[in-house]
């Protein structure tokens, strides 16, 4: 038992270092971080959350803000805790998936198999950009919050500790009101329900947990619309979203790892399959989580994390059927070759991250220069933006200037100014009426290699051009002499969540 308690310390001491190391690599902002302190910083501000969109000039509806509570939770960590406070939230939260994925695991099976561990952290942690190669998102707390699950479920079922049910709808209570995917929660109990029916055990409980968790969704701000809002936006269909793609079809190199441990995962799943009827619960809940995965790159950790779990045992059979010295093997696999490669897999690592040289912040591909020139020129009015731009311009800038929409359009947004928007920037047939009343803009921010740039009208002129944007300024509001931001990465990484302004100060009314 001491060498146990030893080996499981220093192997969590390395998952925690290497998701550290992963966390400096790949250490970028997501476009919609910007929306989510705005809506937290509303709370501590004001006391209440925003319920309309006060950033935007398009029509909106109201704001059914699934992600609110993390909002909340991401604005109180950056104001007192600073970037290096996000920076840790999110190694901690990637952290406490693994632990308790390899917690589950070892509940059925816990002797002999300690090098498989570090295969299997090492295989699933690069093969999941979605977590280990992702800022800090919202959809994090789901993937926490599954594993939870499944966690207590399975030591519901394994061990009969039924009492810990009654901890479910509480933290569905929180899970509910930080993001929308907690109706992966729901699935979870369903499956369980129907699993265990199958499998011809009690099964009541699991459907009394359902009813639960799905009655303690309904405590929200929003009351009943919040509900079938979240069950929309679950099935709404996002074509020209890319992490609403499936991995298989993206061209991306991020995802030929998860791609291959998929292909393994899969194939094992494939060869234990016509044990279905010792476990149904088991098989309904991996070939769900597949399809899952394999339809969007969002879903991707769902197998991964459920492979893990449930296919830990069969993979240690498998593979201690190829081993003829047993015993001689079995001393390696669990005393000296697990160090071993930890400290290999932790040495290359270190090595890829001192050559790699990361940034301390990396602000993805916000238009930091062209919103600093907006600002020092005093360039008021409605900015028309790119989908992922929208967010940090709203940052910065607000109450100066309102932007056409962000990445919260199924949030706060129609379907008509999404598609609106999409036909401008590719220069579609119809494009025209993005600049004309009720949506006509005073800025424009375009990429340079945009095809509409050859298309917009004499009434807009650019002002400014960098590497990567041009700002066009419509003619009625142009100055004779305009003032150039610096060019210095310093002063932006500095300056990175600095806002000049205070939503007390806003317009109390539209707040």
């Amino acid at each position: 038992m001491n060498k146990d308690l030893k080996y499981n310390i220093s192997f969590y001491i390395f998952v925690l270092l290497m998701i550290t190391m992963l966390a400096f690599l790949s250490n970028n902002i997501d476009p919609d971080f910007w929306a989510r302190i705005l809506q937290g910083d509303a709370f501590w501000q004001l006391g209440h959350i925003l319920k309309t969109d006060v950033f935007s000039y398009t029509p909106t509806h109201v704001w059914l803000d699934h992600e609110w509570g993390a909002s909340v939770l991401f604005s109180f960590i950056l104001n007192h805790f600073g970037y290096w406070g996000i920076f840790a939230a999110r190694i901690i939260i990637v952290f406490l998936i693994f632990y308790f994925t390899f917690k589950t695991a070892k509940l059925e099976i816990d002797k002999g198999v300690k090098l498989l561990d570090v295969f299997l952290f090492a295989f699933s942690i690069i093969s999941l950009p979605t977590l280990a190669g992702s800022c800090l998102r919202c959809h994090f707390i789901t993937f926490l919050f599954f594993t939870i699950f499944i966690y207590i479920l399975e030591k519901v079922r394994k061990n009969g500790e039924n009492k810990l049910l009654f901890i479910l709808p509480a933290l569905m209570l929180f899970w509910a009101n930080a993001h929308g995917g907690c109706v992966a929660g729901l699935g979870v109990l369903a499956i369980y329900s129907l699993g265990e029916a199958l499998n011809k055990k009690p099964f009541k409980k699991y459907l009394f947990a359902l009813f639960a968790c799905f009655a303690v969704m309904f405590i929200n701000p929003y009351g009943i619309d919040y509900v079938k809002f979240i069950f929309m936006a679950s099935t709404m269909p996002r074509p020209n979203i890319t992490e609403w793609i499936s991995p298989f079809l993206s061209q991306s190199v991020l995802f030929i790892w998860f791609k291959i441990l998929y292909t393994i995962f899969f194939i094992v799943l494939l060869f234990k399959i016509k044990d279905y009827k010792n476990d149904f619960t088991k098989y309904i809940l991996l070939f769900v989580c597949a399809y899952l995965s394999y339809k969007y790159i969002k879903n991707t950790p769902f197998f991964i994390i459920t492979s893990i779990i449930f296919l830990y045992k069969d993979i240690c059979i498998w593979v201690n059927s190829f081993i003829i010295d047993k015993q001689k093997a079995e001393f390696w696999k669990t005393n000296i070759l697990p160090y071993i490669l930890m400290t290999l897999y932790f040495v290359g690592g270190s090595i890829i991250f001192f050559a790699s040289k990361p940034d301390i912040y990396y602000l993805c591909e916000q238009p930091v220069q062209e919103v600093e020139f907006l600002k020092i020129n005093d360039l008021k009015g409605r900015v028309l933006a790119p989908l992922d731009l929208g967010s940090y311009i709203a940052y910065k800038l607000f109450p100066n200037n309102l932007i056409y929409m962000d990445g919260r359009y199924e949030e706060v947004y129609f379907n008509k100014e999404k598609e609106l928007l999409d036909k401008f920037y590719n220069a579609q047939e119809g494009w025209e009426k993005i600049l004309s009343e009720p949506y006509k803009p005073d800025y424009i921010v375009i990429p340079n290699d945009a095809v509409i740039n050859d298309y917009i009208p004499e009434n807009y002129k650019a002002v400014y051009r960098t590497e990567r944007y041009i700002i066009y300024s419509i003619k009625n509001q142009l100055k004779k002499i305009y003032y150039l931001p610096a060019d210095d990465r310093l002063y932006y990484i500095n300056n990175a969540f600095k806002k000049g302004f205070s939503l007390k100060k806003a317009d109390e009314k539209s707040l």
